[in-house]
């Protein structure tokens, strides 16, 4: 508050997080949240951008002061790092060659099968604890792990529902497999600070909520072309 600035560490996530490369800008759904928060408290972000992997340790470490990139909460992360309250929702979906036989979750959880995964993301602990007949590599970056589905090194690639729909749309290539409700998991979207910086909770999670009641992220999800679930959760 003394220095009416605020470090926000970020990690590349398409639609939520990105840089253009035009204009080296930052934009995305996460991105005008941020946006708006500068423009509401009058205090500066200064985004520094990392991998999912190095979010954790990098907040730690006292390289920023908040992670704000779509961070799922889970009780395991809660043991290094405080959470904010949830501002969006999603579940995670699977990535398939279009000529791939598999159609279920069952299909993937097989024996020679490869499920390529993002380091540190929720999809990452859900594929291990799911997926635990197939082999599941970890990759730094999602363009890396989309890719070896491509070029037929990995049976599938596990992601949040909003981007692996974005990605099936796009390349007429690929194709999603979407699990059961029952099949799934649901996650939300937090910010997420030390444990020492419990002020801080406290002021994003007013921010949150308020923006919860004015529409904010319904508004944000249409603009951004993202299901309605994003901001309303599950139903």
């Amino acid at each position: 508050m003394s220095e009416n600035k605020i470090v926000v560490g970020v990690a590349p996530w398409n639609g939520f997080v990105a840089k253009n490369p035009s204009t080296g800008e930052f934009e995305g759904l996460i991105v005008d949240d941020i946006r708006n928060f500068t423009e509401m408290t009058g205090i500066e972000a200064e985004l520094v951008n990392t991998t999912w992997s190095g979010l954790i340790a990098g907040l730690q470490a006292g390289k920023w002061d908040v992670i704000m990139t779509g961070m799922g909460a889970t009780p395991e992360r809660a043991k290094s790092v405080a959470f904010t309250d949830g501002w969006g929702y999603l579940s995670h979906v699977a990535l398939v060659r279009t000529d791939s036989d598999a159609q279920t979750r069952s299909d993937l959880n097989a024996e020679g099968n490869r499920i390529a995964v993002v380091s540190g993301t929720s999809a990452h602990q859900f594929a291990l604890n799911v997926l635990d007949q197939a082999e599941v590599s970890s990759f730094s970056d999602t363009g890396a792990a989309v890719l070896e589905v491509m070029q037929g090194s990995a049976t599938a690639y596990l992601g949040d529902s909003i981007s692996n729909t974005r990605r099936a749309d796009e390349r007429e290539e690929l194709r999603l497999i979407e699990f059961a409700p029952d099949k799934t998991e649901w996650n939300s979207m937090n910010h997420a600070v030390r444990y020492s910086d419990l002020d801080l909770l406290q002021f994003l999670n007013t921010y949150i909520r308020t923006m919860q009641l004015r529409g904010w992220y319904a508004e944000l999800a249409e603009k951004w072309d993202m299901p309605g679930t994003l901001a309303s959760g599950p139903k």
